[in-house]
């Protein structure tokens, strides 16, 4: 359901409907994106990583990289070319902190000054403490690999991966309150510095994805990314809470934002969806979207096993190759194969 802006065409067959974008929304915030599909980038040998990755990450085609917040002590910092300690930023409260890891592929790598789109994905509730969840810890999946298969299949342009992991497991252990505050221009500012030389963030095409617990704080999580100076490209909401009172902060977001509302009823069906609909709706109304952005609410069907972690892997192969090659032909249904 496109609720306002340019509904985009149906395709060949229900199931992929409100999929392609209108041909010139990429002129609005992504300037010179309008064309042809971007190809992959000419094969390169991918860099060094300094920082061990995951063992999960030996298959993957390209570098995995860990940081700290900022604000972490001047020894973490020093391994990163950090600035001296004096010109740090100043003390952030540890809730509000967290370790960076980035993940940059051989075909990201090819060309360290060519600037290239960025997802930042923000994982839900964390009561088991486990770092990088979806960024090689855990069991649920990996968004490293999920972007590493669009790219290699030339469904989408090279693009960098970078997703925060909570210092304080606090911060993380309920949902409404996880990522309080979360400032999305530090995350970006970290993730550029420590890719220095190695890759180049193109801040016109950040897409910020939440799930779960990572879009339902109202003030924080994937709302708090939506209000940072830089302008979000687009903001996939992956099966959250659904919550009337977030609905606003995304309906108001930026008229050059998509947001993109996702959600399962399989494992999650007690939750007040119709209210989160009609105070969407009414924000749509009041906020409307530029022509041809996204304001989407979608039902999916996953029939994998555990289909709320079905739904990362399901919406990210869904909406990514669309939002970042705005000509590409949608390919993926509604229902996951």
């Amino acid at each position: 359901m496109t609720v306002a802006g340019r509904r985009a065409p149906r395709g060949p067959a229900p199931a992929t409907r409100a999929f392609a974008l209108a041909a010139g929304l990429a002129a609005v915030s992504s300037p010179g994106a309008v064309g042809a599909q971007p190809k992959p980038a000419p094969a390169a040998a991918a860099p060094a990583a300094s920082t061990p990755a995951a063992s999960a990450s030996a298959q993957l085609d390209g570098a995995t990289y860990d940081y700290e917040h900022p604000s972490a002590p001047a020894s973490g910092a020093a391994e990163q070319g950090a600035a001296r300690a004096e010109d740090a930023a100043p003390p952030v409260p540890p809730e509000r902190r967290w370790r960076g890891r980035a993940f940059v592929h051989r075909l990201a790598a090819a060309d360290p000054a060519r600037p290239l789109p960025i997802l930042v994905f923000l994982h839900g509730t964390n009561e088991a403490r486990i770092e990088h969840r979806w960024m090689g810890g855990g069991r649920e999946g990996d968004v490293r690999r999920i972007a590493a298969q669009l790219m290699e299949a030339g469904q989408i342009p090279p693009m960098l991966v970078a997703s925060p992991s909570a210092v304080l497991p606090a911060a993380v252990a309920v949902a409404r309150t996880s990522w309080p505050a979360f400032d999305l221009d530090v995350f970006l500012d970290a993730t550029a510095a420590r890719l220095r030389g190695v890759a180049t963030l193109d801040r016109a095409r950040v897409v910020v994805a939440g799930h779960s617990g990572g879009g339902c704080n109202k003030a924080g999580g994937i709302a708090a990314a939506l209000s940072a100076s830089t302008p979000v490209h687009a903001a996939l909401v992956i099966d959250t809470c659904m919550d009337a009172d977030i609905a606003l902060p995304l309906a108001r977001s930026r008229p050059t934002t998509h947001v993109v509302v996702s959600w399962q009823t399989m494992t999650w069906a007690k939750r007040p969806i119709a209210d989160f609909r009609r105070a969407f709706q009414r924000g749509v109304e009041a906020h409307p979207a530029a022509p041809g952005v996204l304001r989407e609410l979608e039902p999916l069907v996953p029939t994998e096993p555990m289909p709320h972690d079905a739904m990362v892997p399901l919406v990210l192969r869904r909406w990514l190759p669309p939002l970042l090659s705005p000509d590409a032909a949608p390919s993926v249904p509604c229902v996951s194969p």
